[in-house]
């Protein structure tokens, strides 16, 4: 009966926002489309320029040789007129606002971050750090992403030379890690974490349904 109960308010929700709710699954996200469409992109000589990457950082009011990785988040959040976070800017912790989710937590599975939330890094105890968009639905410790201004295996993971798609792994010990995620709002939208009282295959059978 609980169950039912909990069915049915997800049907609601569908109806009452429509194209949203599901979208966190496989369904295309426009931001993450932008990101994507932007892989293999690399910098002209190696120190932050090039036409692309002067573009992203223009975005957020920055000239050639700054990092771009939060630049490049920027530029995709506003191609896509995202509404939430509202946050535009070249430094990468800039993006974590007061509804974040820790890793930690996601590490632990005790939360599931929808494809198309944006994942943070930090140096130690610095303001320095890295960000990303997250690509696929994640759950655990491992996920995959899409980011600017890092490398392929090789390199520099917070100040390479390209957009390329990564696997990344959540690890609490090191010194560069993966600290938390921030939700993407359209207009409309109700974030996937509201529905964390469902287990993971409650979740897809529920899409299945629907």
């Amino acid at each position: 009966m609980r169950y039912f109960y909990w069915l049915f308010l997800l049907f609601l929700l569908v109806v009452l926002f429509p194209s949203n709710i599901l979208a966190q699954k496989e369904e295309r996200i426009a931001h993450v489309d932008t990101a994507l469409s932007y892989v293999g992109v690399h910098e002209k000589t190696g120190k932050n320029d090039g036409k692309e990457v002067e573009k992203f950082l223009k975005s957020v009011g920055l000239r050639k040789g700054n990092s771009w990785c939060a630049a490049f988040v920027s530029y995709c959040l506003s191609a896509a007129k995202v509404k939430s976070p509202k946050v535009r800017s070249g430094l990468a912790r800039s993006f974590k606002t007061k509804n974040i989710i820790l890793a930690s937590r996601v590490m632990k599975g005790i939360e599931i971050i929808p494809k198309g939330y944006l994942i943070g890094w930090q140096r130690g105890n610095t303001i320095n750090g890295h960000i990303g968009i997250v690509t696929k639905l994640w759950k655990g410790p491992k996920g995959e992403t899409v980011e600017g201004n890092t490398s392929s295996n090789k390199g520099s993971q917070y100040d390479g030379d390209g957009v390329f798609q990564k696997t990344r792994t959540i690890s609490e010990g090191n010194y560069f890690s993966i600290k938390w995620f921030t939700p993407v709002l359209y207009e409309y939208i109700v974030p996937l974490r509201f529905f964390n009282f469902l287990n993971y295959s409650t979740l897809e059978t529920i899409s299945l349904i629907l």
